[in-house]
C-alpha cells in the first residue's frame, strides 16, 4: 500500500508540473515580443513564387512581428535588358556597344549577345522542349517536357575587330551577292523549309519548320514573312530596342521576336497548328560600315569561309550542346513560336572581301560534315554552282530532311569596278 500511495503522489506531482509548464508557455505567447522569440509564432516564408501566396505573409498576431529583411533586387531592372559583356580573353575588359554611329576602342572581331524581349526580361519562360527532326512516327511518340528558361542578355566576345565601331562610309565598303537553293531531300513528302533574300536590305534568312501535319510549313513561312514585313515597314520604336546593342543588330533581333510572336499566336488560334515552331538563322549586312549581324534561334547554322578555312559562327541550341547526352541530345532547347518570347543569339562580325557565308538548315549540316562543306566551297568558287553542290552532297549523305542553303559572297567594290571597266 505504501508503494501504491507513493506512485500516486508522484503521478499527481508530474501532472501538476506539466500543467504549470503549459500555462507558463501560454502567458509567454501573450506578452509583447513573443512572436519574435517563439518559433511557433514566427512568420514563415513560403518557398513558392505563386502570385496567390505572397512570400512572407502570415496570420495577424496581437503584436505584429518585425518585417523580414529586404532582399536586394536583381542586377537588371524589370523591363530593361541587361547587356553585360564577358570577354573570353581575361586580359580584355568588358565593353558595351552603344550605337552604330559612335566610335569605340579596339575590341574583338566576333561578338555574341543573347537577347530577350525588353518587356519580358525578368519573366521566366516555360515551354515544351521541341523534338529533333526524324521520322514523324517517332516524333509523335516522344513526350514533351517542361523547361523553365530564365531570360538573360550576356554578350561573349571571341575574335578580333567587330566591336570597334566606325563612321558610316558614304559609299559601300563591300559588295554583297547571294544565291539560294532548297530541296525536298530523299525522305520527306513536303518541304517545311523557307528562306528569304532581301538584296535591297542585305537581309538573308533560313527557317526550318516543325510540328504537326502542316505546322512546320506554316511556321517557317510565317516567320520569314513576318521578318520581311518588319524590314519593309521599318516600324522600329525606341522603347522596344535593346540598349547597348548596335541599331542594326537590335532591329534584326526585334524582327526575330516579332516572328516568334506571330508563330506562337497562330498556333494558339488554330488547334491543328498547336505545337508548331521553327528555327531561324538570319544575316544582315551593313556594307557601308563593314559589319555583319547574325541572329539565330535553333540548330540552323551560319558558316563563314575565310582564307580557305570554314568556321561555324553559330552554336546549335540543342540539349546536346548544353551537355545532355543520350536520346535527348538532338532535341532543340530553343525554337521560334513555342513560347510567347524567346532568347535570340546575336553575333556581330566584321566581314572581309573574299568571305563566303553559308546559311543552312540542318538538312545540310546533319548530312554533310564541316570538312565536306569546306571541300565543296574550295572546289566551287562560283556561288550558284557551290550551293547546288552542297545540296547534292547532303542528298548523297542520305537526304533525311529538307535541305536549304543560302550562300552569300562578299566582294571588294574596287574589284567589281575593274571587271566592269575591262568588259567595257
Amino acid at each position: 500500500m505504501a508503494d501504491l500511495a507513493a506512485a500516486l503522489i508522484l503521478g499527481v506531482a508530474l501532472l501538476a508540473l506539466i500543467l504549470w509548464y503549459f500555462r507558463r508557455s501560454a502567458r509567454d505567447r501573450q506578452r509583447p515580443g513573443a512572436a519574435a522569440e517563439t518559433p511557433a509564432a514566427a512568420p514563415t516564408q513560403d518557398s513558392s513564387t505563386d502570385d496567390e501566396a505572397p512570400v512572407g505573409e502570415s496570420a495577424p498576431e496581437p503584436t505584429p512581428p518585425p518585417p523580414p529583411p529586404s532582399v536586394p533586387p536583381p542586377s537588371s531592372a524589370k523591363g530593361r535588358p541587361s547587356a553585360e559583356r564577358a570577354a573570353t580573353k581575361p586580359a580584355r575588359s568588358p565593353r558595351i556597344i552603344e550605337d552604330d554611329d559612335e566610335g569605340h576602342e579596339d575590341d574583338d572581331d566576333l561578338t555574341l549577345i543573347t537577347l530577350t524581349p525588353p518587356e519580358v526580361l525578368q519573366l521566366p519562360i516555360t515551354r515544351p522542349s521541341t523534338p529533333s527532326y526524324g521520322d514523324e512516327e517517332e516524333e509523335k511518340d516522344e513526350e514533351e517536357e517542361e523547361v523553365t528558361e530564365e531570360p538573360s542578355a550576356v554578350p561573349i566576345i571571341y575574335d578580333d575587330d567587330a566591336a570597334v565601331d566606325e563612321p558610316t562610309s558614304t559609299s559601300p565598303l563591300l559588295l554583297i551577292s547571294a544565291v539560294a537553293q532548297t530541296d525536298l531531300g530523299q525522305r520527306r513528302k513536303k518541304n517545311e523549309d523557307s528562306f528569304l533574300c532581301m538584296d535591297d536590305q542585305h537581309l538573308f534568312v533560313v527557317a526550318d519548320g516543325m510540328g504537326g501535319h502542316k505546322g512546320g510549313e506554316v511556321a517557317s513561312k510565317l516567320a520569314v514573312e513576318t521578318m520581311a514585313k518588319a524590314f519593309l515597314s521599318q516600324s522600329w520604336t525606341a522603347d522596344s530596342s535593346y540598349p547597348g546593342v548596335p541599331r542594326r543588330g537590335s532591329e534584326l533581333a526585334l524582327a526575330i521576336q516579332r516572328a516568334n510572336q506571330a508563330v506562337h499566336q497562330a498556333s494558339q488560334k488554330d488547334r491543328s497548328l498547336a505545337g508548331m515552331g521553327t528555327t531561324i538563322v538570319s544575316a544582315r549586312f551593313s556594307p557601308n560600315k563593314q559589319r555583319l549581324y547574325v541572329g539565330h534561334v535553333g540548330d540552323s547554322r551560319c558558316y563563314r569561309m575565310r582564307d580557305g578555312q570554314l568556321t561555324q559562327l553559330t552554336t546549335d541550341h540543342t540539349m546536346g550542346a548544353a551537355g545532355i547526352t543520350g536520346p535527348m541530345a538532338n532535341h532543340l532547347s530553343r525554337a521560334i513560336g513555342v513560347a510567347p518570347a524567346v532568347k535570340v543569339d546575336l553575333i556581330i562580325a566584321r566581314p572581309h572581301p573574299g568571305d563566303v557565308y553559308v546559311l543552312c538548315s540542318d538538312g545540310l549540316s546533319k548530312m554533310a560534315s564541316d570538312d565536306a562543306i569546306q571541300d565543296v566551297l574550295r572546289a566551287e568558287p562560283n556561288p550558284e554552282n557551290a550551293s547546288k553542290a552542297l545540296v547534292e552532297r547532303a542528298n548523297a549523305g542520305g537526304g533525311r530532311d529538307n535541305i536549304t542553303v543560302v550562300l552569300i559572297r562578299v566582294s571588294d567594290p574596287k574589284d567589281f569596278a575593274q571587271i566592269v571597266k575591262r568588259s567595257s
